[in-house]
C-alpha cells in the first residue's frame, strides 16, 4: 500500500555544522537573524530532544522528511517514496539526487543504519524514545531500508519523520570527533558555527536541488529568551525574525511600518492533569466538577487577547484525525460544578487541593493558573498553588507525584504517541490514570492502518478522554511572530523556520 511519494525540493531548510566557538557572520549575500528560544547545549545532533533543534539538524544534516501544515501532508527530504509492506514493515527509498555538502555521495542505507545505531548506543543520545515501538531496521540495497515494527504502528511516521537525524557513516568513521570536526550533511544549510547556548550560524547550500535564490544565504539562530529582549531587537533591527511574542507584547508591535505580524496556530496543546492516583482526582465527578468551573473563553478572549484556540478534548483542526467537535463536551457550569462536589461529599466545602504550575516556561502560565485558582475557588476547591522551578516541576510530573498541574505538550501533530505517553497504563507516570477500555482503542488505533478506520478509533478514545477527564485540555495558543518587512515568511503550527519557505527581498 503506497503511502507516500514526495520529496522537498524548495522546502527543506538548513543547518550547518561545523564547530567553533566564535561564529563569525559572513557580509556577503542575504543574513537572517532569527531568534531562539530552546536551549543550544551540544554539537551533537542526537544530545537534544526539542522542536527547534530537531529541525536545525533536519535541516544540515538531513532527517526523513517532515510534515506540511499547508497541504497536511508528510513530504520526504533525504527520502522520495515509502509504503507500508506488511503490518509490521514500512520500506523506505532514499533519493538519489543528493550531494553530501562537502561534494561527497548521497546518503546511502549505510548511512541510515549507521545514525540508527548511534541513537540507540551514543551515551549522549537522548533520542532512544523515537524508536521505542521499533524492532529493527534492516537494508533493503544501497538506497532502500525497511523499519521493521515490535507490532503494527499506524503512526510510525509520527515517532521517526523529521527526528530521525541521518549522519554519514564515512565521516564518523574518518574522524575522531565528527559532530566538531565533520558536521557536514545532505540538506539544503551547512552548519558554520554553533556557540553553545549562544547562537547558531547556518550557510546555504547552493547545490541543493531546487534551493530558491532568494532564501537567505546566511540564517543566525541567536538566542534570546526573555520576550521583552525579542521585541526590543526586532524593533532595534537586530534581528528580522522574533518568534513567540506573547499576547501582552503584541502591541507593541501593532502600527510600526517596519514590522509586520505574522501568526499561525499551534500543535502544542495547554492542558490541566488531574491525577487519579491521588485524592480527590480519583473520583471521577470531582475532575468532572473542576472542568465545568472553568471558564476558557473568559481567559482566553481577556486575558490572551484572543490568541488562543480553545480545546475541547486532544483534538483539534491542526491534529492528524481531527473530523469535527467532539459530541462529548465539558462546558463552563459553576452550577453543575457545585452539584457534583456536592455528590461526591463536598456539600460543605472542599476539598483541598494542590496545584502546580511553571512561571515563564509557556505563555503566561503562572498567572492563567493564579486565574484557574481563583476559579475553583468560587465553586469550593480550596486550592494551594505551588511554582517550583522548572527543571523540579518536570521531573516530579515525570515521576507521578504531582496531584494537579498546568502544562503544556509540544509536537502533539498526531494523537497517538502523547496520548498513550500521558494515559496509557504502564506507560509512563506523568498521570496515573488506569482504564483498560482506553487502553483498549490506543492500542487498536496504533494497529488500525487504514487512516479514516483508525481516525474513528482516535476520536472514540478522545470521546472516554473528555468524559472521564485525566487530563482537561484548555486551548492551544496561537503562535504570533515578529517579521521585519521585506521578508516573506509562512509561520507553521510547529513554530519552526524551515529556512527554504523564507523568501528575503533584494535591493
Amino acid at each position: 500500500m503506497k503511502t507516500g511519494k514526495r520529496y522537498l525540493a524548495a522546502a527543506a531548510a538548513a543547518c550547518l555544522v561545523a564547530v567553533v566557538q566564535s561564529p563569525a557572520i559572513a557580509q556577503d549575500g542575504q543574513v537572517l537573524m532569527v531568534t531562539s528560544t530552546f536551549p543550544m547545549t551540544s554539537p551533537n545532533p542526537h544530545a537534544e530532544s526539542n522542536a527547534q533543534m530537531y529541525s536545525v539538524w533536519c535541516q544540515t544534516y538531513g532527517c526523513l522528511g517532515r510534515y506540511n501544515y499547508a497541504t497536511k501532508q508528510y513530504e520526504g527530504i533525504l527520502v522520495d517514496e515509502w509504503e507500508i509492506v506488511d503490518p509490521n514493515t514500512w520500506r523506505f527509498h532514499l533519493r538519489e539526487d543528493l550531494k553530501r555538502q562537502d561534494g561527497g555521495p548521497g546518503p546511502t542505507t549505510e548511512d541510515v543504519l549507521h545514525s540508527y545505531e548511534r541513537v540507540l548506543n551514543d551515551p549522549a543520545s537522548v533520542q532512544k524514545n523515537i524508536f521505542s515501538a521499533v524492532e529493527t531496521i534492516r537494508a533493503v540495497d544501497d538506497h532502500t531500508f525497511e523499519i521493521v515494527t515490535k507490532k503494527p504502528l499506524a503512526s510510525l511516521l509520527s515517532y521517526i519523520f523529521d527526528r530521525f537525524i541521518i549522519t554519514s557513516k564515512e565521516l564518523a568513521e574518518a574522524n575522531e570527533n565528527p559532530d566538531e570536526t565533520a558536521a557536514i550533511g545532505w540538506g539544503p544549510y551547512k552548519l558554520k558555527s554553533y556557540a553553545l547556548d549562544q547562537e547558531i550560524v547556518l550557510e546555504k547550500n547552493a547545490d541543493f536541488p531546487g534551493i530558491g535564490e532568494n532564501a537567505p544565504d546566511v540564517a543566525v539562530f541567536r538566542q534570546i529568551r526573555e520576550p521583552e529582549q525579542r521585541v526590543t531587537a526586532l524593533m532595534n533591527g537586530e534581528v528580522q525574525i522574533a518568534r513567540l511574542i506573547p499576547p501582552q507584547l503584541v502591541q507593541r508591535l501593532e502600527g510600526n511600518p517596519a514590522i509586520d505580524l505574522v501568526d499561525s496556530e499551534s500543535i502544542e496543546q495547554m492542558f490541566l492533569a488531574l491525577n487519579p492516583k491521588f485524592e480527590p482526582w480519583n473520583d471521577v465527578r470531582v475532575r468532572q466538577a473542576a472542568a465545568h468551573a472553568i471558564n476558557k473563553d473568559l481567559i482566553i478572549d481577556r486575558f490572551l487577547m484572543g490568541l488562543a484556540t480553545r480545546m475541547d478534548g486532544p483534538l483539534g483542526e491542526q491534529q492528524i484525525c481531527y473530523r469535527g467537535p467532539l459530541d462529548y463536551i465539558v462546558n463552563y457550569d459553576p452550577e453543575r460544578s457545585r452539584e457534583l462536589l456536592a455528590e461526591a461529599g463536598y456539600a460543605d466545602g472542599g476539598p483541598s487541593i494542590t496545584f502546580y504550575t511553571a512561571s515563564g516556561r509557556y505563555i503566561s502560565d503562572r498567572q492563567i493558573s493564579e486565574i484557574v485558582t481563583q476559579m475553583l475557588g468560587e465553586v469550593g476547591f480550596e486550592v494551594d498553588l505551588q511554582v517550583p522551578e522548572y527543571a523540579n516541576l518536570t521531573a516530579a510530573m515525570r515521576a507521578g507525584d504531582l496531584p494537579m498541574y498546568y502544562m503544556g505538550r509540544g509536537l502533539f501533530l498526531d494523537p497517538s504517541e502523547p496520548l498513550s505517553q500521558y494515559l496509557e497504563t504502564g506507560v509512563t507516570d506523568r498521570i496515573g490514570y488506569d482504564n483498560p477500555a482506553l487502553d483498549a482503542l490506543l492500542q487498536k488505533e496504533r494497529q488500525t492502518l487504514d487512516p479514516e478506520e483508525r481516525c474513528k478509533v482516535v476520536r472514540e478514545a478522545a470521546e472516554l478522554i473528555s468524559e472521564e477527564v485525566p487530563m482537561f485540555f484548555m486551548w492551544a495558543h496561537k503562535l504570533v511572530h515578529g517579521v521585519q518587512k521585506g521578508i516573506s515568511w509562512q509561520a507553521s503550527a510547529d513554530g519552526e523556520i524551515w529556512l527554504s519557505d523564507v523568501t528575503m527581498q533584494t535591493d
